[in-house]
């Protein structure tokens, strides 16, 4: 279920990683530091550290926001083809 602060809390996160790419290697290195920073509910941490796309929707973030944090987790934003093999493979 989504809780009102987890999208507001969670788009502000990944606008910063829009905005300050040199900060997105911290969803690997510090990702408790991240979510603490920009207040993200402890309730959902758990989804934000391990869930799929379709659980990262049901908390009422953004599609675009979901396929933007799976990237850059390092996670395959569909079951069958990572979208970030395409975007890896760009100059």
């Amino acid at each position: 279920m989504a809780d009102a602060d987890t999208p507001s809390a969670v788009h502000n996160l990944i606008e910063h990683l829009v905005a300050t790419p040199a900060d997105r290697p911290l969803i690997r290195t510090d990702l408790d530091g991240l979510l603490q920073r920009f207040e993200v509910p402890e309730a959902h941490r758990a989804v934000m550290r391990d869930g799929q796309r379709d659980e990262l929707a049901r908390l009422g973030i953004h599609g675009n926001y979901v396929i933007k944090w799976l990237i850059w987790s390092g996670r395959p934003s569909m079951p069958f083809f990572p979208i970030s093999h395409y975007f890896d493979r760009r100059h």
